[in-house]
């Protein structure tokens, strides 16, 4: 009865996570690293990736890179989104994870191309309303933040196929 058992947890609780992986979202181009080299040739710059720079806010520069669709800001010191962040059009996969948010601005849903957006390991206490105004996005990472209550307009995202919010209690 014991094997029975510890074989039931295994099979429902532990393979079934191990099994389920994270799908990858990327697009295709050029990886900038350096702010410098991409403002070198902003035209071409579709991917950057600024990952433990010590930024406190977005590098205004960002803003010139008008073919931009994936940007990586990961482990900075950022706290808020800017009021302009639409201006990036073309955005499709957003990564703010490991930063310093303690919200989320209604500016978020000006990104009407996002199908990638990960706010993981912040301390985030709620999302906007506006969060609804994402429907192209297909991945939302919100784990390790302190959120206790989802906005009801996440309802209209009918095209999002994966939820993280591991360590998160509703």
């Amino acid at each position: 009865m014991k094997h029975f058992l510890l074989s039931l947890i295994f099979f429902c609780f532990v393979l079934p996570v191990g099994m389920i992986a994270q799908p990858e979202y990327h697009v295709e181009g050029k990886v900038y690293t350096s702010l410098e080299k991409a403002l070198a040739e902003p035209d071409s710059v579709v991917r950057l990736k600024l990952r433990r720079k010590g930024y406190d806010a977005f590098p205004p520069e960002i803003f010139q890179f008008k073919n931009l669709k994936e940007l990586d800001l990961g482990n900075n010191r950022i706290s808020s989104i800017p009021p302009n962040i639409g201006e990036l059009e073309k955005l499709e996969i957003l990564v703010l994870e490991r930063n310093k948010f303690t919200s989320v601005g209604k500016e978020i849903g000006t990104l009407r191309r996002i199908r990638y957006l990960d706010f993981g390991m912040n301390n985030i206490q709620a999302l906007p309303h506006e969060m609804g105004k994402l429907i192209n996005l297909e991945f939302l990472q919100i784990w390790g933040n302190e959120i206790t209550a989802l906005p009801p307009s996440m309802e209209k995202l009918e095209n999002l196929k994966w939820l993280d919010m591991r360590t998160i209690i509703l």
